[in-house]
């Protein structure tokens, strides 16, 4: 029996601030809806007979002569059909209710006028999904392209009439806008100028070889030509992205820190990492107070395993009534690519938000920011908004390969970047709770020496905590 092929894990994921420009469009959509159930049987029934005697289709349906009289009059002043003396037949017109290929099932046409904010991206002028997740700085920004920033309405209002059904299927989420259609556009009103965010993301696999698959912007194949300029200019900058490099020092570091040798072990004597034996030998402990992890510490899998870890043993033992700021503190590794996406922020909400949830309101959460000296150099001012506080390391405190995300006294992660062939690398490590291996990581870290960093800003958490919770508008 051969084993199931493994499925690709996603290690990383990236967030793009697309600028586009938004219009109002006030738009008048008719809806096809079937008539009521008696109004439909009866001109089905007439359109295949064509003309029948008034009594005589009354009789066939079980009516009596008054609701014979109350049906007919009803269809007639609707003018759906025509009586001459006894003989009911359709209405000329009524025949427009029956489309092809619909089995014969006539259907009415409502219009509805529609007030459509619709946004389109000013790199290659197609119409863009508004996203949820709202714009940051620690995301990469793409640039407009010059001819597309001076859009003009009517450009907005043919590309919204010839996409209307693209546009209900991929922005409204309609499963069927066969139903709809554009009647007309009434109005278009040229909006402000603002960003989307498009999410991307790698995935690794494993078999044949390890390959990492990043995947940048996802549309219908029929729409790949129309969406080129934008999608080149994501590639552009996925490729520009920078990171850390595998070293037998990160792995010394790594251990110093964790104890866990399971890693370094893991090598082959080329100097690859075996993640898949790794992987099957970590789930098999059972340990409850660290669980294994592949991939950038702030991914929604990750941090979803680290805060169940908090919520079910980290937090219990603090006593609710005594509320005092804890401090999460955050050792980035090196690289540009690092942070450059929304679960960067998610993350920290989701740790601020368990803390609150196991706790309660009062209790607080510092964010410190420690930067490698190697990114020194970087836009680390990107980061600003997250975190409270931020600090340049000294030279060799750390390596710039290892990532440490703690909450002092209670959980940390901590992970290392892995050479898995001469082309991929991905960190590897662990979630831990243990209170004994959390302070002998607090210890390794040597946290005293942080007051001695290089300080790039620091903020009064009140501000910090309003501004990571306040809604920013596209």
């Amino acid at each position: 029996m051969m084993p199931e092929p493994r499925k690709p894990l996603t290690v990383c994921t990236y967030g793009f601030n697309v600028p586009c420009r938004r219009f109002l469009i006030t738009a008048n959509v008719t809806r096809d809806k079937r008539l009521p159930v008696v109004d439909e049987f009866y001109l089905r029934t007439l359109k295949l007979c064509e003309r029948v005697p008034v009594r005589r289709l009354g009789a066939y349906f079980g009516f009596s002569e008054t609701e014979t009289d109350i049906v007919t009059a009803d269809l007639a002043a609707r003018g759906l059909v025509e009586v001459d003396g006894d003989i009911v037949a359709l209405h000329p017109s009524a025949h427009e209710h029956f489309q092809p290929g619909d089995d014969d099932v006539p259907r009415i046409t409502e219009i509805e006028t529609w007030v459509e904010h619709v946004w389109f991206d000013l790199v290659s002028r197609n119409i863009m999904p508004a996203d949820r997740t709202r714009t940051s700085k620690n995301l990469a920004d793409i640039k407009p392209d010059d001819f597309a920033r001076d859009m003009p309405v009517t450009f907005a209002r043919n590309a919204f009439e010839h996409n209307f059904t693209e546009y209900l299927r991929n922005i409204r989420r309609i499963a069927d806008p066969e139903r709809l259609g554009l009647y007309s556009i009434s109005g278009v009103e040229a909006g402000r100028y603002g960003f989307v965010v498009v999410k991307g993301r790698e995935d690794l696999l494993l078999e044949p070889q390890p390959k990492l698959d990043p995947h940048m912007l996802e549309v219908d194949i029929n729409n790949v030509a129309r969406f080129r300029p934008l999608s080149d200019a994501l590639w552009d900058a996925y490729r520009r992205f920078t990171a850390p490099a595998p070293s037998a020092a990160a792995l010394s570091d790594y251990v110093r820190l964790t104890g866990d040798e399971t890693i370094a072990r893991g090598h082959n004597e080329e100097g690859f990492f075996d993640i898949a034996a790794w992987i099957d030998r970590q789930g098999s402990t059972g340990d409850p107070n660290r669980h294994p992890l592949v991939g950038a510490t702030y991914i929604e899998r990750n941090i979803e395993f680290f805060v169940k870890m908090l919520e079910a043993k980290g937090l219990s033992h603090l006593p609710r009534d005594k509320p005092r700021d804890l401090e999460l503190v955050w050792f980035r590794p090196t690289g540009t690519g690092w942070g450059a996406s929304p679960d960067l922020e998610a993350s920290i909400s989701s740790i601020r938000g368990a803390v609150r949830r196991i706790l309660s309101r009062p209790w607080r959460v510092r964010t410190v920011l420690a930067v490698p000296q190697m990114s020194r150099t970087e836009n680390n001012k990107r980061f600003e908004r997250l975190f409270d506080r931020a600090c340049v390391a000294t030279a060799g405190h750390l390596s710039p390969a290892v990532e440490v995300v703690l909450l002092r006294q209670i959980g940390a992660i901590v992970t290392v970047c892995v050479r898995l062939s001469e082309t991929v690398s991905v960190p590897a490590g662990f979630s831990i709770v243990d209170p004994v291996a959390v302070t002998a990581l607090e210890k390794a870290l040597r946290l005293e020496s942080i007051d001695g960093f290089n300080q790039l800003w620091r903020h009064a958490i009140e501000d910090a905590e309003e501004a990571a919770s306040g809604e920013a508008a596209i």
